[in-house]
């Protein structure tokens, strides 16, 4: 069942969403695998890997195809994903046919920012082995997008070949000090995050690297050479401004493309949700991987 948004950010309103969420995510629940879980019961053909003790879970679609995405979940950094990124996940496989990789990269606090990059990176080359003639691209929400942009930067720093061309980006999270003053005016309208529990937890994933290094917030590296990226963000939330500021960034370099896609008056993250209004911007998403 989809839900409309204004009826959603309704309930939100009324049950406190954005301090329950904070809270979480500053002291995060005892860890569940939903997501995992869920995955082993479906039908859908995948294999599994290990990746630092992480589970590296790749979905089948029922063709061949070389079109590849490593899928990074939301949750500030700190939680897991839910049922809601398995929908999307199941989606892009069914109904775009890729191949989709979800990694279950490790949470802050037990882990911070260096140790989460590096074991994503772990994950790509991971892949990057097992199906050598793939073209692996990158799709994060929320934290996840944050991390995915962290992760091109990185690897393109590297100079490592045949590094991701496609990027795409729900509400991504791209300065975990939510510095920008912009965001202050958009609290009252965010139903999802307050921004200083959002700081806390971004402070926390930092660890020992200052919150404005381009590991933790991307928004400070460079945007040179990252290929494609496609970007959704709603108006209606505190990390709105990040996105502004991409769309400068990636105006005045080489070798990166922006299409930036803003939807007036939805919530953080909204394309994640089981929204009426949602489905539409997933299947963009969707058709912008599976098209050449």
């Amino acid at each position: 069942m989809r839900y409309s948004a204004k009826f959603v950010k309704q309930v939100f309103k009324v049950i406190q969403m954005k301090k329950l969420v904070g809270i979480a995510m500053v002291t995060p629940p005892k860890r569940r695998k939903i997501n995992i879980r869920q995955l082993e019961n479906s039908d859908i053909p995948q294999k599994r890997s290990q990746i630092s003790g992480r589970e590296l879970i790749t979905l089948f679609p029922p063709h061949v195809t070389k079109k590849h995405v490593l899928y990074l979940h939301g949750g500030g950094y700190a939680l897991e994903a839910s049922p809601f990124h398995k929908q999307i996940q199941e989606r892009f496989v069914r109904r775009f046919n890729l191949k989709v990789s979800y990694f279950d990269y490790p949470l802050a606090p037990e882990a911070t920012a260096e140790k989460t990059l590096s074991a994503t990176k772990a994950a790509f080359y991971h892949l990057r082995q097992l199906y050598p003639d793939d073209e692996i691209y990158l799709f994060g929400d929320s934290a996840g997008g944050g991390l995915a942009v962290s992760l091109a930067q990185h690897l393109r720093d590297e100079g490592t070949l045949r590094r991701p061309q496609k990027l795409a980006l729900a509400s991504p999270w791209l300065d975990v000090s939510v510095s920008d003053p912009r965001s202050d005016e958009l609290e009252a309208k965010d139903v999802l995050l307050e921004k200083d529990l959002l700081m806390q937890a971004g402070a926390t994933y930092a660890g020992n690297l200052a919150v404005d290094n381009p590991l933790v917030s991307p928004i400070y590296g460079t945007f040179q050479d990252l290929g494609e990226l496609f970007v959704i963000s709603g108006t209606a939330e505190i990390l709105y401004p990040d996105v502004l500021r991409l769309k400068e960034k990636v105006a005045h370099v080489k070798g990166t493309t922006l299409n930036l896609v803003i939807v007036p008056d939805m919530m953080h993250d909204f394309v994640v949700y089981p929204l009426k209004e949602s489905l539409p911007y997933v299947d963009e998403m969707g058709e912008f991987f599976a098209t050449d």
